[in-house]
Formats: structure tokens, C-alpha cells, sequence
């Protein structure tokens, strides 16, 4: 065999483990939220809450470079993704069946309803359904991935064999809370929350790329902390 053939098959082989790495073992991602256990304490603002799907004000646009850490010298190739739900190949997943409007709406209703901050919390589409609303604004679901090559090109992936990370990812989650009279054109309260998150993966370590839920769990915990602290104001609001 000669030198020429021989470089070929070696790329082709560094090329196919990186597929291997990259898409076979890749999972499909579904939303999954579980709220806390149900609070026995009496509510501190006696009003039913309506939910209704969030309002989306992310950018629109995805961007996909992975293929760049292919090309000689580049180090990487990325991923900056706006809307990511709407692709397919994220760095340690495929698809996403996830709708961030209504499925972080109503994890918001059903974590609230559990808080017993308020006599009732639900879903609905409809904001004139409760007593008050609370309105969610997503602002940003940002997801940034990198493979890294090393400027190896097709040779890089060999350096993940001894050791070296096979790539980053990051989740950013910023939301932002409204409770609302709409009634009276009054708001209550107002809140924006940010969550951010970023791994490394190895060749034998791929850590879940979507961790949207857990992200949101965090966040509604410190917004019920938060209603709590400002339960009075809320109150002298609404009388």
C-alpha cells in the first residue's frame, strides 16, 4: 500500500469514529419538568392565576459551522443556535421535542399551583380566566456548540482518544415574569431571571446537551421566593 492510500484510509477511519461519536451516539431530547412537592402552607395572595403560553422575543436566526473543524488550522467547528428546538444535530443530541412557549408555561402553572403562593395557578389561553395573569416573556433559549479539531482537521478526533475534550456546549435560559390586574391595567410584579449553563464532552463522556428544565426549575424557585418577599406589596396592590 502506499503513502497516498495509506493517509486515506487513516482519514477516512478518524472521519468515521467522529460520525460515530457525534450521531450515533446522539439521543432525541423531550421536555420533562417536575415540580415540587405540594406546599401545605394557606396561600399568601388569595387570587386565582392564569397562565397563558409566553410570549417569544428570541433572535430568529441559527447558525451552523461545525463543519468547519474539518478545514486545516481551524480549531473548531460551532453552532450558535437562537431557536434551537428548530435544528436537528446539536452536539450530544438530535432533535428536541420541545414547544418553550407552552411547555415553560405551564411547568410555570403547575410549580406555582405546588407553591401554594396563590389560592389556584393554571394553564389556559386565555389571561381573563384568573383573578390575575401572569405573563412570560422568553427572551432568550441561546445554545452554543463546538466540535474541536485542534487545526488537526480530520486527524483531530485522534486527540480525543488520549484524553483531550471533544467539544463544549452551553444553554442559556432568560426569562421574564409578570403578574398582572388586568383588570385595573395594573402591574404587580416584575421580574426578568437568567440561567446559564456549559459542559465539556469527552470521547467517552457525553453529557445530556439540554438542560432547559433544570435551568427553569432553578428560576422558579427564586421567582416564588421572590413573590413571597413581595407578598405584601402585591396585596396592598390589589385592594
Amino acid at each position: 500500500m502506499n503513502t497516498n492510500n495509506k493517509h486515506s484510509h487513516i482519514r477516512a477511519l478518524v472521519i468515521f469514529m467522529a460520525f460515530l461519536l457525534f450521531t450515533g451516539c446522539a439521543t432525541q431530547k423531550q421536555w420533562q419538568y417536575t415540580s415540587e412537592q405540594e406546599s401545605v402552607n394557606k396561600p399568601m395572595i388569595n387570587k386565582s392565576v392564569s397562565v397563558i403560553p409566553f410570549l417569544d422575543k428570541r433572535l430568529s436566526e441559527n447558525h451552523n459551522m461545525i463543519g468547519m473543524y474539518l478545514l486545516p488550522i481551524m480549531p473548531f467547528g460551532w453552532q450558535e443556535l437562537n431557536v434551537p428546538e428548530g435544528f436537528q444535530g446539536h452536539i450530544t443530541s438530535t432533535g428536541w421535542l420541545w414547544k418553550p412557549n407552552e411547555d415553560i408555561a405551564k411547568a410555570v402553572a403547575e410549580e406555582l399551583n405546588q407553591s401554594h403562593l396563590f389560592k389556584e395557578v393554571f394553564f389556559t389561553n386565555k389571561a381573563s380566566d384568573g383573578d390575575i395573569s401572569l405573563l412570560g416573556t422568553i427572551k432568550s433559549t441561546t445554545y452554543n456548540g463546538k466540535i474541536i479539531s485542534y487545526g488537526l482537521s480530520v486527524y483531530g478526533p485522534m486527540l480525543w482518544f488520549i484524553g483531550l475534550p471533544a467539544g463544549t456546549f452551553n444553554n442559556e435560559l432568560v426569562l421574564n415574569f409578570k403578574l398582572e390586574d388586568k383588570k385595573n391595567s395594573l402591574v404587580l410584579w416584575e421580574k426578568d431571571y437568567r440561567q446559564y449553563m456549559s459542559k465539556t464532552t469527552w470521547l467517552y463522556y457525553m453529557p445530556s446537551d439540554f438542560e432547559y428544565s433544570s435551568m427553569l426549575k432553578t428560576i422558579l424557585l427564586q421567582v416564588i421566593k421572590d413573590i413571597q418577599s413581595n407578598a405584601e406589596s402585591i396585596n396592598n396592590k390589589l385592594r
